[in-house]
């Protein structure tokens, strides 16, 4: 934001602006330096030269955004500043030189947010009439390792600051059986969160069994020995 100022004044003093104009840009750029990221928030992360990387995010509601390579990172409460210096840094394992640029989107932008075993997650624009199932599928569907029988949809209840409400949805039944009036229409504001299924590690079964068996197989060859 420091860089805005200077922009600012060098407009000012270059170009001979308004001074009237001047003062109602500082301030505005003063207050975006001001401003502290809040959960529902929008963000436009950018990152120079990894285009594939640079996206659109909104803050969940425990203050973290999910980003590729990094996971989950806790913005809440920084300057989109501050925010960005932290994603440089957390992306420096990855890249020598990771240039972030962070610009706040209005916080009152109609966006779903589908984050968890998607494709491509991040907030995306709210569309009157689409359901659950078709902003899993504007995320880019379901990854392979997504467990779509817990679905969960979570909204803030009005009137309850902070305070947000959790529903729990199998969406691959709802889709198998054609249930649409459980695959209800979002809000905007909503979070989505698509679970990684339960697996169960066979190896680590077979070989808890095996060790089972061998403990067994010694205990009674040392009773019968003691006889």
């Amino acid at each position: 934001m420091r860089k805005g100022v200077a922009l600012v004044l060098i407009f000012s003093c270059v170009f001979g602006a308004n001074l009237d104009l001047v003062n109602v840009l500082l301030t505005q750029t003063v207050a975006q330096e001001r401003y502290k990221i809040e959960p529902g928030d929008v963000l436009e992360i950018v990152i120079l030269g990894e285009e594939e990387l640079s996206r659109t995010l909104m803050v969940m509601h425990n203050g973290t955004i999910s980003f590729p390579l990094i996971g989950e990172v806790k913005v809440a409460g920084l300057s989109t500043d501050d925010a960005a210096a932290l994603l440089g840094q957390e992306l420096k394992q990855y890249f020598t030189h990771p240039v972030v640029s962070i610009i706040l989107k209005s916080p009152t932008l109609p966006y779903v947010s589908v984050f968890g075993e998607v494709l491509r997650q991040g907030a995306i624009e709210y569309q009157r009439g689409l359901r659950v199932s078709d902003y899993v599928a504007l995320a880019g569907g379901p990854t392979a390792s997504a467990g779509m029988r817990k679905v969960k949809v979570a909204r803030l209840v009005p009137q309850k600051t902070g305070v947000m409400s959790v529903e729990t949805i199998d969406l691959d039944r709802i889709l198998k059986q054609g249930l649409m009036d459980q695959n209800f229409e979002l809000k905007s504001g909503d979070w989505v969160y698509v679970p990684r299924k339960f697996t169960v590690n066979w190896g680590l079964v077979a070989t808890t069994l095996t060790l089972a068996a061998t403990l067994l197989n010694l205990y009674i060859t040392y009773g019968r020995l003691s006889d």
